[in-house]
């Protein structure tokens, strides 16, 4: 599974930070997490782009997984047909990032 993040931060142990409390919400369902990228993003300052490769245990199903994401947001936008794709964000209107 590929998992693409934006996270506010001012450098990068700030961005760890944040990747490692992602990585902890996620882990009843992980195998292992690769990080193939780290870095600022050239878009805006104090955010940082991270990307990951993970290996999830097999018999997750979409219900599990939406259960498992609202322990890190409370709103999600949903896209694709099969869904493959979510959406939390702090610019989006009323939503909480835990």
């Amino acid at each position: 599974m590929f998992v693409r993040l934006y996270v506010t931060a001012k450098n990068k142990t700030e961005a760890e930070k944040d990747l490692k409390f992602f990585l902890e919400k996620i882990n009843q369902i992980l195998v292992k997490a690769n990080v193939e990228r780290l870095e600022p993003y050239w878009k805006f300052d104090d955010v940082y782009v991270v990307e990951l490769n993970l290996i999830v245990k097999k018999d997750l199903s979409l219900n599990e997984l939406t259960q498992l994401l609202e322990t890190i947001s409370d709103k999600w936008q949903y896209y694709g047909d099969p869904i493959n794709e979510f959406l939390a964000s702090k610019r989006l209107k009323a939503v909480t990032i835990y």
